[in-house]
């Protein structure tokens, strides 16, 4: 850091006044002599043995920092410094040497000017013209004594070590020393607020502390693992409780919304029957740190307890990244993890395990802490386990199930668990889905953390805007806290932070959102996704089945991977549907395509195209399915009119029409149709669905060749359970130009809809039996000469995964959340 300091007032002009260089070099000063306490502060709790010194009082003294308190600090603990860690530091803080004049006496003089002049008085022009040249004296004199206990700043890395060690106060913030202001804990959160060292615009600053810092760390926090909460009172009654936990502070100080999620916690934590709880949701939706704020809100006796339980809480964290300011940090890798964590658990009442508890796993390990607990006088009720990030530590189907046994027993055996994944894992719990805030819980939270972290840009920000760039962070509260802290740190402009955030995001921050999720996935579930991006067409109910088919995997495979990862949104329009993928994730499916090897991106372009085709000629022949109905039916002026007059919405005019229509061409069958149509779907009042199906009646009458009125008068008495007459209908329309596929299909569809609507009736079961039976002949029979044959297939598959889906519910006594 010498050298920012000295690029600091190598920039400052010649031309200041005395008063002005007395005013910022006394800036000067106070940064370096904060840096060196604070530094030397954490060297000592690391260095020096417990008890030599008072770190704690000199730590809580300096979360407001005077000028003169780092001189006193200093003074007082590099003797033991000199003692305990180099006998040479900071020579010539003293009259020694080749220092005729010791610096901490130079300092000491310079606080007494300053509380005499600037801080308490008036600092007149002769004093300043005397102490302008003393104050840079005194600044080179500290930038020579201080430099065995100033720490180096590594631009490349923009991270501050000492001795080859971490310093893990952010003093610099873009390449320019900081000021303390303030070092403040709110909710278990430590942050620096302070000034950049500069005489032109020493803007705000405020930043999280880290973990490792000394102030978020033991000495400030609790020493041992496993710590008593006291004082917790019993709803309705004055009785208190304590609690033996490990719980970690919280992630956050600012907590928007999630009212409902919390309410669920309490109902869970409450509810003897309930043994297990599952939190889930994806990267950057707060799943931990809603459980955290959970725990710690019951600690402080925020959350409603009827019994005197838990007794102990032990959190256990198989997380192996985190996002923070510094980007992505990789965790230790988690071995043996579910066995970890009853032994973590047993850490609450023996620190230091015994050999036997390392003898044992899985089944055995559990009856062993069963009946350890039950000797300490617990049972099952008096345990909370909390198992974060459980996607981590199984990737397999097979591990994912030996999991998910492994969770059932421990929630039975030995205690509740909560437990937070990115999937939903194959246990018997209460489930708890966590999504991204609503708009206005967004837009809150991104004041409350502007107001924070003082970022400016934002404060000034009008609500569209806040609403405009809450939905561009797809309501992630990760994101939201991240382009905060980005405007924070860098001063830029909100869509400058945008731009860098999501236009120009790094691979680590993808990697943070989707990697795991990608992990999980087959090679082929993996293919789908690069397919649908790679490939032009738009993505919707058939791209989607056709790149299934072409990577060989289920339709329902798809639908399952898309449900968990959160890669996008799914809009269902019924039988079809449309996907919409988000901006990060699309990013992310084109890094992986990136990351190929060229013969395989080849062959990936190559398959994309034949899609492309594919889709096309679909879209093609549907096109001319819907012409070839629309063509007789709308010659007439009115006809056209009535059309307008429905893709406007304007239904009234509409109906007009189409009764002028229908009294200018009463034989027109293709019109009796769509007018039927319009008046059933669209009108769709008792009155005008009597009337529509006399049209169709009389449609038929006039043509018995038109297949449309004979189709959608089957699908009508199909809804009045009429099955027989339905079916008729449609073997004429087999007889025309429906295929035996097409005419299969719809009957498979209403009798499985008979079966939906008439479960108390005693035929139902068998009806859907025979919807399977006529879905799998429908099947069997598709006939590729048909023109419609690609849009019948796909219409086949997808009923067929949606009727698979029901019997698989109506056979399963219980269904685990999986």
């Amino acid at each position: 850091m010498i050298s920012l300091y000295k690029k600091v007032l190598s920039e400052q002009p010649e031309n200041l006044s005395d008063t002005e260089k007395v005013t910022f070099y006394s800036s000067v000063l106070r940064s370096i002599l904060q840096v060196v306490t604070l530094t030397s502060l954490e060297r000592c709790y690391r260095s020096l043995p417990e008890n030599e010194i008072d770190i704690e009082a000199s730590l809580n003294r300096m979360q407001q920092p005077s000028d003169g308190l780092p001189v006193e600090i200093i003074e007082s603990i590099l003797p033991s410094m000199r003692t305990y860690i180099d006998r040479n530091l900071a020579q010539g803080w003293y009259k020694e040497g080749k220092y005729s004049r010791g610096l901490g006496a130079q300092l000491i003089e310079w606080v007494q000017f300053r509380n005499d002049t600037v801080g308490h008085s008036v600092l007149c022009e002769k004093s300043a013209s005397e102490w302008s040249g003393v104050c840079l004296e005194i600044v080179n004199q500290c930038l020579k004594v201080f430099n065995g206990l100033m720490p180096h700043y590594d631009k490349k890395n923009e991270q501050l070590t000492l001795d080859g060690n971490i310093v893990h106060f952010p003093f610099v913030n873009l390449q320019l020393p900081l000021v303390v202001r303030k070092i403040v804990c709110n909710k278990g959160i430590w942050k620096l607020h302070g000034r950049q060292l500069s005489r032109v615009n020493a803007n705000k600053v405020v930043l999280e502390l880290d973990d490792e810092c000394i102030y978020a760390s033991s000495v400030q926090s609790n020493v041992d693992s496993y710590n008593y909460s006291d004082f917790i009172c019993l709803k309705d009654s004055e009785e208190q409780h304590s609690i033996l936990h490990n719980i970690p502070r919280r992630q956050t100080d600012i907590f928007e919304g999630r009212k409902k999620e919390l309410s669920k916690l309490s109902e869970w934590l409450t509810d003897d029957d309930e043994r297990a709880c599952l939190v889930f949701g994806d990267g950057g939706f707060g799943k931990t740190t809603l459980v955290l704020e959970f725990l710690n809100r019951l600690l402080e006796d925020k959350i409603d307890i009827v019994k005197p339980r838990p007794y102990v809480i032990s959190f256990y964290s198989a997380k192996m990244t985190r996002w923070t300011d510094y980007g992505l940090i990789h965790l230790k890798s988690v071995a043996g993890a579910m066995d970890e964590c009853i032994r973590e658990l047993i850490r609450g009442f023996e620190p230091v395990l015994t050999k036997d508890w390392y003898e044992v796993s899985n089944d055995r390990l559990i009856q062993k802490a069963v009946n350890y607990l039950r000797e300490m006088g617990l049972d099952r009720n008096d345990v909370l386990f909390v198992f974060d990030n459980t996607e981590t530590i199984a990737t397999s189907t097979n591990e994912v199930e030996a999991l998910g046994e492994f969770l059932q027993s421990v929630s039975k055996k030995i205690g509740k668990m909560i437990v937070t994944s990115r999937r939903r894992e194959f246990i018997n719990a209460t489930p708890i889905s966590v999504k991204g805030l609503d708009e206005d819980e967004s837009t809150t939270l991104l004041t409350r953390q502007a107001e924070n972290f003082e970022a400016t840009p934002l404060l000034q920000a009008g609500p569209n805007t806040l609403k405009k760039v809450s939905s561009q962070l797809m309501y992630k509260p990760l994101l939201i806290n991240s382009l905060v802290k980005h405007i924070s740190l860098t001063n830029c402009s909100i869509n400058a932070a945008l731009e860098s955030l999501l236009k120009k995001s790094s691979g680590e921050l993808l990697e943070f959102l989707y990697e795991d999720a990608w992990a999980r996935m087959s090679y082929n579930q993996q293919r789908v996704y690069l397919l649908l991006v790679q490939a032009e067409s738009p993505l919707d109910h058939f791209s989607v089945s056709e790149a299934c088919k072409m990577m060989s995997i289920p339709l329902t495979e798809f639908h399952i991977t898309f449900d968990e990862t959160y890669f996008g949104s799914l809009m269902n329009h019924g039988e079809k549907f449309s996907i919409e993928l988000e901006e990060l994730a699309t990013k992310f499916f084109n890094k992986k395509i990136n990351d190929l090897p060229e013969k395989q991106k080849a062959k990936l372009a190559a398959t994309a195209d034949e899609l492309d085709i594919e889709v096309n000629r679909f879209h093609k022949i549907e096109s001319e399915f819907k012409s070839d109905r629309i063509v007789d039916a709308f010659r007439s002026s009115f006809a056209k009119a009535a059309r307008t007059h429905v893709r406007k919405k304007e239904y009234p005019e509409a109906l007009e029409m189409y009764q002028m229509a229908l009294e200018e061409e009463p034989l027109n069958s293709a019109l009796m149709d769509r007018f039927a149509w319009f008046l059933y779907h669209t009108i769709s009042t008792s009155e005008s669905k009597v009337k529509a199906e006399a049209l169709w009646r009389d449609a038929i009458r006039i043509n018995t060749s038109n297949c449309d009125a004979l189709v959608n008068l089957a699908l009508i008495r199909y809804r009045e359970n009429d099955l027989e007459e339905g079916d008729k209908l449609l073997d004429k329309a087999r007889g025309l130009s429906r295929s035996f596929s097409f005419c299969a299909l719809n009957k498979a569809k209403a009798r499985f809809y008979y079966w939906k609507r008439n479960k108390r009736y005693s035929d139902s079961k068998s009806r859907l039996l025979e919807s399977a039976q006529l879905i799998e002949e429908a099947r069997k029979n598709l006939d590729k000469n048909d023109p419609y044959y690609r849009k019948t297939r796909h219409d086949i598959e997808t009923f067929n995964m949606m009727l698979n889906k029901i019997a698989s519910q109506e056979t399963k006594n219980l269904a685990p959340v999986k």
